[in-house]
């Protein structure tokens, strides 16, 4: 096989596109890590949360108007990172074994369009990289959007959450607490998949869909293959949607937030695809399970009841909040 040589121009596109992935990525932790829509977005003072007041007074109940409401205060909840991704890992893998009716057709109906785009992963690659060639600025952004997901996902959740910290701010702690959770239980299923698959990379045999199944696990240390039996699903779009889903439901209030998580997690898994490292299948499917994986935690670990002491001019209570 003749050696690959490098284009000076692809390559210096190549640097230039990284230079502008890493101060996006540091624009963004800083932004997040100040917390400037946090207030607007906290969970404190939203109308639209249902609220409870149950108090004991002297004589009469605590009612449940505006003043009532800025006393609240959000209860903290001991967390214990290590412990949590334990037992929620746990319950992750064995939650095939408790799925309902409407989980089945929906995973059964996502698992037969990843069989019929598997099918035609061949015919779609080859399109998409037609496409490419037409079109030159497909090759300046693939380098941003598919290192995207080369460890920033996790530096910026793990900026909310220390910047959270320091700041004293309990929604943005739980942002960056529930990212990481997500985007670790991720990590572990996609690699548990990519070696039992042992799918290979667009890239490794000219455009050839080929499966190596188990044995791609030991394949895949051979020299010179250690990334060839690795594409079934993408890690790049199984991260970078576990991050979005997370952003997109603490800042739901707000517009900006969701729709640029969802549009850069999309941009993301697609550009793995022009960059020869994954068919549209293994996107498709990674978006899915970044998701569900996503939102599972977020049902397990993010605080929907706050319990909180609430003083008023007529008495003294206990407000309840119910986040739904």
């Amino acid at each position: 096989m003749a050696e690959k040589t490098v284009d000076p121009r692809r390559d210096f596109v190549y640097h230039r596109a990284m230079k502008i992935a890493k101060l996006t990525a540091c624009a963004l932790v800083a932004a997040l890590w100040l917390q400037p829509l946090a207030a607007t977005a906290a969970p404190v003072n939203d109308e639209a949360d249902q609220q409870e007041t149950i108090g004991a007074t002297d004589s009469k109940n605590v009612s449940r108007d505006k003043d009532a409401e800025n006393s609240e205060t959000d209860a903290p909840q001991k967390r214990r990172f290590f412990r949590d991704f334990w037992e929620d890992e746990k319950r992750l893998w064995s939650s095939p074994f408790r799925a309902s009716g409407k989980d089945l057709l929906l995973w059964g109906g996502l698992l037969a369009l990843t069989g019929v785009l598997i099918h035609n992963d061949e015919a779609i690659y080859q399109d998409i990289k037609a496409f490419q060639d037409r079109h030159d600025w497909v090759d300046r952004s693939t380098p941003f959007f598919s290192d995207m997901a080369q460890g920033y996902p996790f530096a910026l959740a793990g900026a909310i959450w220390v910047g959270g910290a320091l700041t004293r701010n309990e929604h943005a702690k739980e942002t960056g607490y529930l990212a990481l959770q997500s985007m670790l239980h991720s990590f572990i299923v996609v690699q548990v998949v990519k070696h039992l698959t042992g799918r290979c990379r667009p890239s490794a045999f000219g455009g050839e869909d080929r499966w190596a199944g188990p044995s791609g696990f030991f394949k895949r240390y051979e020299a010179g293959k250690w990334s060839h039996y690795d594409a079934m699903f993408s890690g790049h779009t199984v991260t970078l949607w576990s991050l979005a889903t997370v952003l997109a439901h603490q800042y739901r209030e707000t517009v900006v937030i969701p729709v640029l998580a969802y549009s850069l997690a999309t941009l993301g898994g697609m550009a793995t695809v022009t960059d020869d490292l994954h068919w549209l299948s293994d996107v498709v499917l990674g978006a899915a399970v970044g998701y569900a994986i996503s939102r599972f935690v977020i049902h397990r670990r993010s605080r929907r009841v706050q319990v909180a002491p609430v003083i008023h001019h007529d008495g003294v209570g206990i407000g309840v909040r119910i986040i739904l």
